[in-house]
């Protein structure tokens, strides 16, 4: 009993001495987007947003990319936006190209990436988030323009725009906003706690745990040999480990830095951070909550080729940078 126990104290002072090694290379840059993803939280308004740019139809695809790439959206907010498309008149073009976009990178994942991993990574997984929901969106236009496949896949059985102005009083008078409340400090300090604390750094620090464990009982050459870049199928294993798990851009970082460490390959990482952000088994449930099968099938497909295509290609540009 004394052995278990003095093993458990011996496992818990290497994940404590892995989060303070961490927290001492990387503390500015955790601090950074941190910071960056509680001030987009506070002050930009995302419905506005994404109000400004669905307006344009012909442009809805790419306005989608931009806004699912290039906000910090949280499962909830992606679910809140996704409902309000669905009960538009929104095509599912557009629906998929934010759907499959939206997980893979925010601003603070972004910085996070590429203090922690390297910029190459970070610019990998943004440029791939991006062809990724651009492909997604214009292959789901023709599908839809051209079949029937996307027929009644949404849960709402009328598409209704509920995109109403809660104020209707036209002639209401609006205060102006003091400086003080436009620096809007209690939300400022509720989005810190809540989002930097509570969540970014939270799950930051339980897979920095995490990876600090895989080091300590998967041998290195056991990763390299599975996900090394000799190894040929580690891109579409690492895609399929990915499914299930739930992780996100940020809380993933000290994993695959620590795979990377072990002799994993960058484009297996990339394809397990791609698949991991997107098709975790919570994704997929909350999804069927206002997507039917065929719909979620689809969604999957995109993310799986794309995270696999996007693994082998960036291990290729490797090779010759």
């Amino acid at each position: 009993m004394n052995e278990v126990i003095l093993y458990i104290k011996d496992l818990f002072f290497l994940m404590m001495d892995a989060l303070i090694l961490s927290f001492q290379h990387n503390w500015k840059v955790l601090l950074f987007a941190i910071l960056v993803a509680v001030a987009i939280k506070t002050y930009v308004d995302t419905n506005k947003l994404s109000e400004i740019l669905f307006k344009r139809k012909k442009i809805s695809i790419i306005a989608s990319v931009l806004f699912g790439t290039f906000t910090p959206l949280c499962a909830c907010g992606t679910t809140a936006v996704i409902i309000g498309m669905l009960t538009t008149t929104m095509p599912w073009g557009p629906i998929m190209a934010f759907l499959t976009s939206s997980p893979l990178m925010s601003p603070d994942g972004f910085i996070l990436i590429s203090g922690v991993i390297g910029l190459k990574f970070a610019i990998a997984l943004t440029v791939a988030s991006i062809i990724i929901g651009l492909a997604a969106g214009f292959i789901t236009t023709a599908i839809e323009k051209n079949t029937s496949f996307l027929e009644n896949q949404s849960r709402f059985s009328e598409k209704e725009n509920t995109n109403k102005c809660a104020c209707s009083n036209s002639n209401a008078i609006v205060k102006k906003a003091t400086f003080l409340e436009k620096l809007n400090l209690k939300d400022l300090l509720h989005n810190f706690i809540t989002l930097g604390l509570k969540q970014i750094l939270l799950f930051y620090s339980i897979f920095i745990c995490i990876g600090s464990l895989i080091n300590y009982f998967v041998p290195s050459s056991i990763i390299s040999l599975l996900f090394g870049t000799d190894s040929f199928y580690a891109v579409p294993l690492a895609s399929l480990i990915g499914l299930p798990l739930y992780i996100t851009t940020d809380s993933g970082i000290p994993v695959i830095q620590s795979m990377i460490q072990s002799g994993a390959s960058q484009g297996a990482m990339l394809a397990f951070m791609i698949t991991g952000s997107a098709t975790s088994v919570w994704v997929i449930a909350g999804l069927t909550t206002f997507m039917k099968k065929r719909a979620i099938i689809l969604y999957v497909a995109y993310v799986v080729i794309g995270g696999i295509v996007s693994g082998y290609l960036f291990d290729f540009i490797e090779l010759f940078i």
